[in-house]
């Protein structure tokens, strides 16, 4: 990761391979290339561009229990 203090929206990163430690995985060797041909990524900081960026959204509700004893 490289973070531009002075200009967020000018930060990079890089995903590193085989994170989940799942080695079966489907997706366990997808960011191999990018990582072995050091291809970065920008960080989205600003809202507008994240938004514009966003495929699709996971919503999380937290739901209540009833506990009886």
């Amino acid at each position: 990761m490289i973070v531009d203090l002075g200009n967020l929206d000018k930060s990079l990163a890089i995903h590193t391979p085989g994170q989940s430690g799942q080695a079966f995985h489907q997706h366990y060797a997808d960011m191999v290339e990018p990582w072995h041909t050091i291809e970065y990524h920008p960080i989205l900081w600003d809202s507008k561009t994240v938004k514009g960026n966003t495929a699709k959204t996971l919503k999380l509700i937290r739901t209540y229990a009833l506990v009886t004893e």
